[in-house]
């Protein structure tokens, strides 16, 4: 973020933070409680929001040497990600072209991979190299069953993935404006420290939500990160489908007798950029943490999170490990143990039916901006 910017949100914070208020939106909005209980609805987010969008996969420190290999479930499709000898990040479809088995599981680094049915095995490029007893399989040419692709793309140091084999990604489309707010991070040169997945009994958006307004943390975290941010306050812009929102850190103030030189927005604000549809990517003061949330399929009350931490050096002392790992803790406790633990209770209400629409405050633009997106793009369903 070049220093101009970062001057200016700095200014826009102390305004806010000096006259009480915070950035709003024009009226409360009415969201539909069945978008959260509604099987149909979840099948329509599905076809029309999940298949037809870039999704983002991670940075390219997740898979960063040749062999470095990830799966992930998708709500429809099992994905496969994986670095080639010659350095490119491919994606595949998780399935073994001879019965559909998974060829990989979890994470990793592998020279090839071996279906766990009957060893069909395919190379890092997806191509299908052995065929046990190929004799019996007549016509079918290893050539033309290799692992079926998916398109990717990488770009400033992240990794998208859309799940249609059909799909062409045009990432300046996908992303617009906010292509440029992720550019200017350098993100090509994090490492990736550590990862959690988290199944949890909730809808996909819930997630989501609990990251999309700061309204909450006095109350609901106040023994976690309350006391660190400035609550009901919030910076937020959008960005086509895709928005900004930036918690300002009590440490801003500390600023104000410095010069301008030695403004610093990133070090003093958590910024939460939602990547539609289903990212939360966060600047934090000195690193990155990521949530993808994906829905399963069938089950509008579950999803599965995933939580990726990526620093600025790799971890060698042990100094710097238990840094990060006294973060990380935070994150899950605050996250998990707070929000995602609230929002366990929601769901089960929700599915009780006695309440038909959730209301969405002025003072949580981000959270309506989210909603607004998710309107628009199941409407050219």
């Amino acid at each position: 973020m070049d220093h101009t910017t970062q001057v200016a949100r700095i200014k826009k914070a102390w305004q806010l933070i000096d006259s009480g208020q915070t950035t709003t939106t024009p009226g409360v909005k009415r969201a539909q409680v069945e978008a959260y209980t509604d099987k149909r609805w979840l099948d329509r987010e599905l076809a029309s929001v999940f298949k037809k969008h870039p999704l983002f996969m991670g940075l390219s420190g997740v898979i960063a040497e040749p062999g470095a290999y990830l799966t992930m479930e998708h709500g429809t499709l099992p994905i496969l990600l994986v670095r080639g000898d010659d350095g490119v990040a491919r994606a595949f479809i998780n399935m073994c072209r001879h019965r559909g088995a998974p060829v990989a599981q979890g994470c990793g680094r592998t020279a090839r991979f071996t279906c766990p049915y009957h060893a069909w095995t395919y190379d890092r490029t997806g191509v299908l190299k052995v065929i046990p007893d190929q004799r019996n399989f007549p016509g079918i040419e290893r050539e033309a069953h290799g692992l079926t692709p998916l398109p990717l793309v990488e770009s400033d140091g992240m990794i998208w993935v859309q799940p249609d084999p059909e799909a062409v990604i045009n990432l300046d489309q996908h992303l617009a404006s906010m292509r440029g707010e992720l550019a200017g991070y350098d993100l090509q040169n994090y490492v990736h420290y550590q990862s959690r997945v988290l199944h949890r009994d909730i809808n996909w958006k819930m997630p989501i939500d609990t990251f999309l307004e700061p309204y909450h943390f006095a109350t609901l975290h106040k023994d976690t990160v309350g006391p660190i941010f400035y609550g009901n306050l919030c910076l937020f812009e959008g960005h086509g489908l895709h928005h900004w929102m930036a918690v300002v850190r009590k440490s801003i103030d500390s600023l104000r007798e410095r010069p301008e030189s030695e403004w610093d927005f990133v070090k003093h604000t958590a910024i939460s950029y939602q990547l539609f549809p289903n990212t939360i990517f966060t600047m934090q003061a000195d690193h990155v943490e990521t949530w993808r949330v994906f829905p399963v399929q069938g089950r509008v009350d579950q999803c599965v999170i995933y939580f990726d931490c990526y620093v600025p050096e790799p971890v060698i002392s042990d100094k710097a490990k238990a840094y990060w790992d006294k973060n990380i803790d935070l994150a899950i406790r605050t996250v998990d143990g707070e929000d995602i633990a609230m929002q366990q209770d929601m769901e089960r209400n929700y599915l009780s039916g006695a309440m038909k629409e959730v209301l969405i405050g002025q003072n949580e633009p981000a959270l309506a901006h989210f909603h607004q997106s998710l309107e628009r793009s199941m409407a050219t369903e």
